[in-house]
């Protein structure tokens, strides 16, 4: 087991000023056997009355809204967490965890990857295979991707980032009957967020790292789990005016 301190600092900038904002913010630590979150905290600049619930997937939600004009938005969550991956999750996989989405559905070029190089073998050995795969044949460029690039179009692209990595290993283990779903969170030594992929192995639920060929230990911390990056995005709004808006993440994990 190890205790980290955390932090995860989010600016989001309009091009012109919007009211009328409605917000969903996925920005604190999951609750899960392997993760205990303690001291938490979520705030936003400007400052409003944030409502909490869970969806679908046990992710922990908060919502907002703020009426007057701004120009940017700011939210910041901070706290510990203690991480002990020996402790499993039993938890039955649901159904939809077998199915593609319009991320992760395989095609095109990644289709026919898949059909040349499909495999055998048990959840473990297969994704391990997987995880090989991708890792040595999909190379690592930020810039050429965006968040609604599919794993198909990023296969086909070449290069992407950890969310490419992770739909295309979702893509091709559903299509091996494999349940498996995409995570968010934090990586020890990275700046900013970082997705991985989780499967069920007929017992137990297994953290594995397709950008970095590795297995998830101490050194990740989940913040939301779904389908594919639409269930887990950070930041979701709507809002009247704007234009155009950038947005800039930095975050922290220090183990105490």
């Amino acid at each position: 087991m190890k205790k980290f301190l955390y932090s995860l600092k989010t600016d989001l900038r309009f091009e012109e000023p919007v009211n009328n904002h409605t917000f969903l913010l996925r920005a604190s630590p999951l609750a899960v056997p392997s993760q205990e979150p303690m001291r938490v905290s979520l705030s936003c600049s400007p400052a409003c009355g944030l409502g909490i619930y869970k969806d679908a997937f046990g992710n922990l939600v908060h919502q907002g809204y703020l009426e007057r004009g701004h120009d940017s938005f700011t939210f910041c969550s901070t706290g510990e967490v203690l991480i002990d991956v020996s402790k499993k999750d039993y938890s039955e996989p649901a159904p939809y965890y077998l199915f593609h989405t319009p991320l992760t559905r395989l095609e095109g070029v990644l289709a026919e990857y898949f059909l040349e190089f499909r495999t055998t073998g048990s959840a473990d050995k297969v994704t391990d295979y997987w995880v090989s795969r991708i890792s040595c044949d999909f190379r690592y460029q930020k810039g050429v991707t965006s968040t609604s690039t599919t794993a198909s179009e990023a296969w086909k692209i070449g290069e992407g980032v950890c969310q490419d990595y992770s739909h295309i290993l979702l893509s091709v283990l559903r299509a091996q009957g494999v349940p498996c779903r995409y995570v968010a969170g934090l990586l020890q030594g990275e700046g900013a967020t970082h997705a991985w992929v989780e499967y069920f192995n007929g017992q137990y639920w297994v953290g594995v790292d397709p950008t970095h060929n590795a297995i998830c230990n101490e050194r990740y911390m989940k913040i939301s789990q779904g389908i594919d990056f639409s269930s887990c995005s950070l930041e979701k709004g709507v809002f009247l005016g704007g234009g155009a808006q950038v947005m800039l993440t930095k975050s922290g994990l220090i183990e105490l």
